[in-house]
């Protein structure tokens, strides 16, 4: 996008690229500014990351008092989930602004900026990754409802805010624009997304519990404890018949907000631990409650300069440091790029990468699951094309042919084809059939079947 200028393209592979455009055009945006550097391409994310600090400071202090505020932006800023998805160039801190922009706008409805900052901080969710955005439409009536300060349409409190919702035209443009350019193409594309299930072997619900649940507890020390307590708090609160009615609209809305995200990646086709992202800035408060609780909200004299600077610190690394995410020399980054530079050296360019796959679809015709597809087209820049032994077989009698093949159906392959072992990574092996077999990486002797199937466990 920042070579050629053409901001209004915006496709995956062949494919009309369905989520928000605005992490794209900023970066590419600070690409002509700073050139293809790893700052320029993680800037606008990890600035976003910075915002949401800022804001989820404000918002528990806002709905919890100045001492849980602080707490609940210390442990954002050290979160090591938030950190890892915003020091990347990913959508999920843009989106996570954006709702809490939102949420600003809606607390401080009472100012003249409140609608017009609420609707902003929607069109931010919507155009950064598309349906996700639309959260603050589920969270604030909820919260409306909880604090009974919900108003029909007709009346006077609600007229003010209506006035301000052609503002939501703003994002949606970007849905008209794409329904003139592909038709119907994108929104189907869309749609079979929601609807398809990315198959991995196992029960949704087991991935469920070892993504969000175990993956994400293992990751969220030393402040899983709390979080853990202040639910708690918040969910006795809320049922709290005596309590306020403001604070078990507080409280009922933090919960809410978790919930409604779990309940949403729960039915996602796919299955990622940055989808929690948007449910940080709430685990946060709920986090920062149970602190200021268990501290009486008497904090020592030196410990709000203390968190303050702390907090700044980890905004600051946030904004400013790089956050390794491949795990270093070696890794499974390192890999892939590996793969790509080999299948450059020996396809045409842009030509699709045969994967040898032993599935089918119902017209018995091989076919690749939705994440190789997205893996070819996201780390190699080609379609993959399915292909089954036979073909590789025939090929391979006319020359050289480079492959990838799934790790668990190497040993098998390695029984029909002549194949010289190029490179592992965590879900291929990079092969090759014929003549001018070259070992890659690692180095080491053309492996057996026994080898390749020990391997393979």
């Amino acid at each position: 996008m920042a070579d050629s200028g053409e901001y209004a393209t915006l496709r995956f592979g062949k494919e009309p690229n369905d989520h928000g455009p605005l992490l794209f055009w900023l970066t590419a945006l600070a690409i002509k500014v700073f050139g293809p550097t790893p700052f320029a391409v993680t800037l606008f994310s990890r600035l976003f990351g910075l915002g949401c600090v800022i804001l989820t400071g404000w918002l528990g202090s806002h709905l919890f008092g100045k001492n849980t505020g602080w707490m609940a932006a210390l442990a954002l800023a050290t979160s090591y989930t938030f950190l890892r998805n915003a020091g990347v160039f990913r959508m999920d801190s843009g989106l996570t602004f954006g709702i809490l922009l939102a949420l600003a706008g809606y607390f401080r409805g009472e100012r003249p900026w409140g609608p017009p900052l609420f609707y902003g901080g929607l069109a931010v969710a919507i155009l950064a990754k598309s349906l996700p955005g639309f959260l603050p439409l589920f969270l604030v009536p909820f919260h409306s409802l909880l604090a009974r300060t919900f108003y029909l349409p007709w009346r006077k409190q609600s007229i003010r805010w209506l006035c301000w919702s052609p503002l939501l035209l703003v994002p949606l443009a970007w849905w008209g624009y794409l329904a003139m350019q592909y038709g119907t193409e994108p929104f189907s594309a869309l749609l079979s997304t929601l609807l398809a299930h990315k198959s991995t072997g196992e029960p949704r619900i087991s991935q469920f519990f070892a993504i969000y649940v175990l993956g994400f507890a293992e990751k969220y020390w030393p402040w899983l404890p709390f979080a853990l307590i202040g639910a708690w708090m918040l969910f006795r609160d809320a049922l709290d018949s005596e309590q306020e009615i403001g604070k078990r609209a507080a409280a009922g809305l933090m919960l809410g907000w978790v919930g409604i995200v779990l309940m949403t990646v729960g039915l996602s086709h796919a299955q990622y631990e940055r989808y929690i992202v948007p449910a940080l800035p709430a685990i946060s408060i709920i986090t920062g409650t149970a602190i200021a609780r268990m501290l009486r909200e008497r904090l020592p004299a030196w410990m709000p300069g203390t968190l303050a600077l702390s907090t700044f610190i980890g905004a600051a690394a946030l904004a400013c440091f790089p956050v390794s995410v491949q795990g270093g020399h070696g890794g499974e980054g390192e890999r892939l790029a590996a793969v790509a530079e080999t299948l450059d050296r020996r396809l045409p360019p842009r030509s699709p990468v045969p994967i040898i796959t032993m599935a089918t679809d119902a017209h018995k015709n091989p076919k690749v699951s939705w994440g190789d597809k997205f893996r070819c087209l996201f780390f190699f820049d080609r379609e993959a094309r399915p292909a089954t032994l036979a073909e590789a077989k025939e090929a391979a009698a006319r020359g050289r042919v480079t492959l990838i093949i799934l790790k668990a159906d190497y040993p098998e392959a390695l029984g029909e084809l002549h194949l010289a072992f190029l490179i592992r990574t965590n879900d291929y092996v990079l092969a090759e059939s014929g003549s001018g077999g070259e070992i890659l990486l690692p180095t080491r002797p053309l492996p057996t079947q026994e080898s390749a199937k020990d391997e393979s466990e």
